[in-house]
């Protein structure tokens, strides 16, 4: 339906790239800062064949990062979940999921620290 790309910035920023090939626009419908900047302006919209880029700002800080999850729906209710953990210490990890049920974030973030993928492109 969709792919995420992170590029890791000297932990001041996170870097990503939303990709759609769903075959129907995506919609930004709620959003989970954890850690890091509250003010990042993410795509409200991203079209079919389209892709959304941003940057989120770790916060200042020593042991601060970016730490976000975000929710994007279908017209058909379908929700895509994107999440990523890019800490000060630590390995980064993102986690996605389909979702048609209501969105828990207290689960999506279980599931990023526990599940989370470390298989992603970083650039340094």
């Amino acid at each position: 339906m969709a792919s995420f790309q992170m590029l890791k910035r000297v932990q001041k920023s996170t870097t990503g790239k939303l990709w759609n090939s769903s075959s129907q626009t995506l919609t930004l419908t709620d959003k989970k800062v954890w850690q890091g900047s509250h003010y990042t302006e993410f795509p409200e919209t991203i079209q079919d064949g389209d892709n959304g880029e941003f940057t989120h700002d770790a916060d200042e800080g020593e042991f601060s990062g970016s730490i976000v999850g975000l929710v994007y729906r279908r017209r058909d209710g379908t929700r895509w979940v994107i999440a990523w953990s890019n800490p000060l210490l630590g390995e980064s990890k993102v986690f996605t999921d389909i979702q048609q049920q209501p969105i828990h974030w207290g689960q999506i973030k279980t599931n990023l620290d526990k599940r989370g993928k470390q298989k992603f492109k970083v650039s340094k």
